[in-house]
């Protein structure tokens, strides 16, 4: 069964180019790496309803309740779960660029911070014991200021659900920064999360390689030496 490994982090955080760069450095490795990318927009059924959402079709942000909007994130991972652990059981590493936390990150933002710790729980319990997704072995959090994240994403490329600069939640800066928060908080109190800093400590931007160095130490030092071993020379 493979590592496996969810990188989260608000947007414009990089976790699109940490993903590409793990899987090229651990296929040097002689590593059999997988990766998958929610939402799936195109590729199941709900996740077109996803980027409608996103895009602001069903209204503003406020307007959508956080409870069926996480049924609807967790019942595209639970349309995928026969892929993931496809991906799982063929491969020596997974790499997901968003997972379960993305859904407790953004959803549970949008609660007051009383009613916050239920929901969570209960998004646990929705994803991984009635739909019994698979849990990931590491969770890694790229942390970036809400206000750095809003700048990189006014210079991205067009994306396929949304002919919008920003999507619904990408426009709201005040959104953005609790759920950079809470993501800090998950990071520090549940087991198997770590934090990356994109930022360095005077403000300035840290490269993709220093940051892509950290992550994958940090993989590293969650997996056996004998068992890295055994696995470069598996796919020799």
């Amino acid at each position: 069964m493979a590592f496996f490994v969810a990188i989260e982090g608000i947007d414009g955080s990089g976790k699109g180019t940490q993903t590409a760069l793990l899987k090229t450095a651990c296929s040097a490795l002689g590593w059999k790496t997988e990766t998958i990318t929610f939402p799936r927009y195109a590729e199941t059924r709900i996740g077109p309803q996803i980027g409608r959402f996103l895009d602001g079709q069903f209204g503003p942000l406020e307007h959508s309740h956080p409870v069926p909007m996480s049924l609807m994130y967790a019942a595209e991972r639970f349309e995928s779960r026969g892929l993931i652990q496809q991906k799982l059981s063929e491969s020596d590493l997974l790499i997901s660029d968003r997972y379960v936390g993305s859904n407790l990150a953004h959803q549970g933002a949008r609660l007051p911070a009383s009613e916050r710790e239920k929901f969570l729980n209960w998004i646990r319990e929705i994803e991984y014991e009635l739909f019994q997704i698979p849990r990931p072995d590491l969770v890694v959090v790229l942390d970036l200021p809400a206000e750095v994240s809003a700048a990189r994403v006014a210079r991205k490329n067009a994306r396929s659900y949304t002919e919008q600069v920003t999507d619904l939640h990408e426009s709201n800066l005040g959104y953005l920064q609790t759920v950079s928060e809470l993501y800090r908080e998950l990071s520090q109190t549940l087991p198997g999360w770590e934090t990356v800093p994109c930022l360095e400590e005077d403000g300035t931007d840290r490269s993709p390689e220093q940051i892509h160095d950290q992550l994958r130490q940090l993989i590293l030092d969650r997996i056996p030496q004998q068992q890295q071993e055994s696995i470069g020379e598996g796919n020799r």
